[in-house]
């Protein structure tokens, strides 16, 4: 026996038998002592296959997108004195449609896969902006997702194309991959290194060496970083030196 009271009201229709639904969640007892939770990360279902308990799926079952609900379900018909509490928010029902490749459920995420392999094949050749093409096609296709899996391979591709965005001089952009993933990996040494070597590419010798002096406390043989760390005072005396003396050519003339 469950009741389910409507915090938000969602939009569409509910979802239909064997449709995806990703919707995060926290339960309680009727103490109100946590039970579970999904953190920061959506739990993925689908209608008919017996992956929840049943009264959780039947609550699903009923509600919309982008609703949040408070479903109790009761331990006994007989008496409501005992029960669980789900506070429910459905982030999506279904897979985003009309994808570049026209799939659906798991063809996309094998799809992204074999994207990446080809984007890796592509670096290996040194065909960097083809590589960056194929890293990107396959973020676009899971970066609606939130199941665990597919953020380790959006973490993966971002960081990827941190690398091809630095080969082909796209510094702003390699900087912007590299910190993605840096936020959820602070103490990935490549992308410390990498995010680095292109804030100096702009001249930002500030962040270049935090994040050289942090890769070289986690990796301290790392010999990429340790050459980096020796030439980022003389690259920013002759930075310097330019702009003091464009700055007397504007002042003074030839």
């Amino acid at each position: 026996m469950i009741d389910i009271q409507i915090i938000k009201e969602g939009i569409g229709d509910t979802p239909r038998l064997h449709e995806e639904v990703f919707f995060f969640f926290i339960a309680h007892n009727h103490k109100g002592e946590l039970l579970t939770n999904s953190q920061h990360t959506a739990t993925k279902t689908i209608i008919g296959r017996g992956w929840l308990q049943p009264e959780v799926e039947e609550a699903l079952s009923k509600m919309k997108q982008g609703e949040r609900s408070l479903i109790k379900i009761y331990h006994s018909p007989a008496t409501k004195e005992f029960y669980d509490q789900y506070e429910i928010e459905i982030i999506r029902i279904g897979r985003k449609k009309n994808n570049p490749w026209h799939l659906e459920g798991e063809e996309v995420y094998d799809k992204a896969l074999e994207l990446k392999g080809l984007g890796n094949a592509d670096i290996k050749q040194q065909k960097y902006l083809e590589a960056q093409n194929k890293y990107l096609e396959s973020l676009n296709l899971i970066k609606t997702e939130y199941c665990d899996r597919e953020l380790e391979l959006s973490g993966q591709l971002r960081s990827n194309l941190s690398l091809t965005h630095l080969k082909n001089k796209q510094f702003e952009l390699c900087i912007k991959q590299a910190t993605t993933v840096l936020q959820a990996q602070p103490e990935n040494v490549k992308l410390l290194h990498r995010r680095a070597v292109a804030s100096i590419q702009i001249d930002d010798f500030d962040r270049a060496k935090s994040d050289l002096k942090l890769a070289n406390q986690l990796d301290p043989q790392n010999e990429e970083v340790i050459k980096e760390l020796q030439s980022i005072g003389e690259k920013e005396k002759q930075i310097k030196k330019k702009q003091q003396d464009r700055a007397k050519k504007m002042l003074f003339g030839e």
